[in-house]
């Protein structure tokens, strides 16, 4: 398996599904960046560093912004589980 900047390359898609899913839901919910951010109580550069992997968002982050834009943490769950399937084998 390589590894390409510490990660598999099954890890580096699991990380692209993750983050793209993220942003994804941001943009289902027609919420910008900044509304986001306002809705959370934090600034628009952490939503933008969660969205680009700059920045690693645990849990109950993930919970917070989830419950945010509508959407039940175990939906997201599904569905990042759902695109890392995809991961060709």
């Amino acid at each position: 398996m390589e590894h390409i900047g510490g990660l598999s390359a099954k890890r580096q898609h699991e990380r692209k599904v993750f983050l793209r899913l993220l942003r994804r839901i941001r943009i289902e919910a027609k919420l910008t960046q900044a509304q986001l951010a306002k809705a959370l109580g934090v600034t628009q550069a952490r939503i933008s560093k969660y969205e680009q992997g700059e920045r690693r968002i645990d849990v109950l982050e993930l919970k917070t912004v989830c419950d945010a834009v509508g959407l039940p943490l175990m939906e997201f769950a599904r569905r990042f589980e759902e695109g890392c399937r995809q991961y060709p084998t």
